[in-house]
């Protein structure tokens, strides 16, 4: 059920923080860098998203470190966008909402995700996301509200919506304050433990 995933939103949040890039918008995710994960989907619609705005600043962020760094360095020098990608590689856990925040519109086209913690992190962060429709993803994104489900294995598919959020900062702010809002009416730990608490009050363990 919702409730059972339990989250602490005071430590993901909105925070006032000075960007490391000021005059970019940037798209990114925070996953190892692993085949389930399909980072490369992601830096091909990024940069299909970049060629179509050669006129806007961009930046996409990677954060996280896993087998498939080098081939995903060399896809992006291979798709010419060397310049406007950064790989962070491994991060230490408490500085992760600080990298959400860094964020403008996050992207995760997974294969597969169960639930999708980082998800209901970026959302908690008042971030737009754009997910695959697979697993647990479009039940922590509520489609045209709080992001966009896009279908999985389809890097074209997935740059229409990016390019819309970027083209958009009205609607990034809509969806970043619908996500966090519905991230602290779905999964907010105290409710989760309050909820938890109840039912198990109201059960007759005699019967």
């Amino acid at each position: 059920s919702k409730f059972a995933k339990g989250f602490r939103i005071k430590t993901f949040k909105p925070l006032k923080i000075d960007s490391l890039y000021p005059e970019s918008i940037v798209v990114g995710t925070i996953k190892t860098l692993n085949k389930i994960y399909v980072i490369d989907y992601l830096i091909k619609a990024f940069s299909i998203v970049k060629q179509r705005n050669s006129n806007i600043s961009l930046k996409l962020l990677i954060v996280g470190d896993g087998a498939l760094k080098q081939n995903l360095e060399q896809l992006v020098n291979e798709l010419n966008i060397g310049d406007n990608t950064i790989f962070t590689g491994n991060v230490n856990h408490k500085d992760i909402s600080f990298y959400h925040n860094l964020i403008d519109v996050f992207v995760a086209l997974s294969l597969n995700e169960s639930f999708g913690v980082a998800i209901v992190e970026a959302q908690a962060c008042g971030k737009p996301v754009v997910v695959s429709n697979v697993g647990g993803l479009p039940e922590v994104v509520e489609d045209n509200l709080t992001g966009f489900v896009v279908p999985s294995k389809d890097p074209e598919g997935a740059a229409i919506v990016i390019e819309k959020l970027i083209l958009d900062p009205e609607l990034r702010v809509k969806m970043g304050t619908s996500g966090r809002k519905r991230v602290a009416e779905l999964y907010d730990w105290e409710k989760c433990v309050n909820k938890m608490i109840s039912i198990y009050s109201n059960f007759d363990f005699k019967s």
